[in-house]
């Protein structure tokens, strides 16, 4: 019964783990300064990686990922990185449209996503 127990708790207990998986959804993305924004965006982050990116009709969403809604945001790369598979996620989450790849103001800010990390 104690073992029955024991592996039930684990279960649980996995079962509540976040997912290393991110999924950015509904931005508009702009991958690198000069490049044409993507609207209606799909960006996938697995760990500290840019595993995908595109416009969401062309991107499966994984099941077990931790999804987030930004319709209405903009997603650009912090300063000298990009928006590529591969790539480091550091990411900008604006409030409005930039100015280029950047943001106009550091208050458009609205979230960062630093390594895999929300900041």
């Amino acid at each position: 019964m104690k073992r029955v127990l024991a592996i039930a708790g684990f279960i649980l207990l996995a079962a509540c783990q976040k997912s290393d998986v991110k999924v950015l959804i509904g931005a508009t993305a702009i991958v690198a300064p000069g490049a044409q924004p993507i609207e209606d965006s799909i960006v996938i982050v697995t760990g500290h990686t840019i595993r995908s990116v595109g416009m969401r009709k062309d991107i499966p969403i994984p099941q077990d990922s931790e999804r987030t809604d930004l319709t209405g945001k903009w997603v650009v790369p912090a300063q000298g990185s990009r928006i590529a598979i591969g790539e480091e996620s550091n990411l900008l989450i604006l409030n409005r449209a930039p100015s280029g790849a950047a943001p106009a103001d550091t208050g458009d800010i609205s979230r960062k996503l630093v390594g895999g990390e929300w900041k």
